[in-house]
């Protein structure tokens, strides 16, 4: 880390602690944002979703029926990467920062004992599976999960929900980019940090963009 991204990233952080009040919250998500966000409040990870990735498809399925998965066993399997993968369920889950399958189960496992289902947060995007779209009707059914606050990145607009968060598009589709990708070149700022008050919705959970 260069000396401006080492600056504002000490001084950003301690803006955000300064900001937080609430504690011991579970941010339940499908790549590393939430692993990122803890990190930056000083916080313990009180979420199985850390340092890993799964595709919004999955994910979907995963926090509509959250107590039946966080309940089964992982099966470790091999689909060409160089890092440990493992089905939850019907749920493909890629633990892209483990070094071993030993080291992703027990980590999974720790963190699931955490979770707060009283102070829950939800994080995801539209990004499709090759010909399986992430609809509207997908999105609003998010509402009916019980949790403090949700968050859908995407690049659409919808009346009825209240919870999207714009972000630029992929040049790939009609969908978001990879918002874990996004960066700023000299302060190393992540993009999504400016795309909505994220210490406010998780103060709230109220969206604010």
């Amino acid at each position: 880390m260069n000396w401006i991204a080492h600056i504002y990233e000490t001084v950003s952080n301690t803006w955000y602690r300064m900001r937080l009040k609430n504690n011991n919250f579970t941010i339940i998500t499908n790549t590393c944002i939430a692993g990122v966000m803890y990190h930056k409040l000083g916080k313990q990870f009180l979420s199985p979703t850390i340092n890993l990735w799964m595709h919004d498809v999955d994910f979907y399925r995963l926090v509509h029926n959250m107590d039946y998965y966080f309940a089964q066993p992982l099966k470790f399997v091999n689909v060409g990467e160089n890092y440990p993968t493992a089905y939850c369920g019907d749920v493909l889950i890629y633990f892209n920062h483990y070094h071993s399958e030993e080291e992703a189960e027990a980590k999974w496992k720790e963190r699931i004992k955490r979770i707060n289902k009283d102070n829950l947060f939800i994080i995801c995007a539209d990004r499709p599976l090759e010909d399986i779209d992430i609809t509207h009707e997908d999105i609003l059914s998010l509402k009916d999960i019980p949790c403090r606050g949700k968050v859908v990145f995407s690049t659409k607009k919808y009346d009825d929900v209240d919870y999207i968060v714009p972000y630029r598009r992929d040049v790939k589709g009609d969908y978001v980019a990879v918002y874990m990708n996004d960066r700023t070149k000299y302060t190393r700022r992540w993009l999504w940090e400016s795309a909505f008050d994220w210490v406010h919705w998780l103060n709230t959970g109220e969206v604010k963009i």
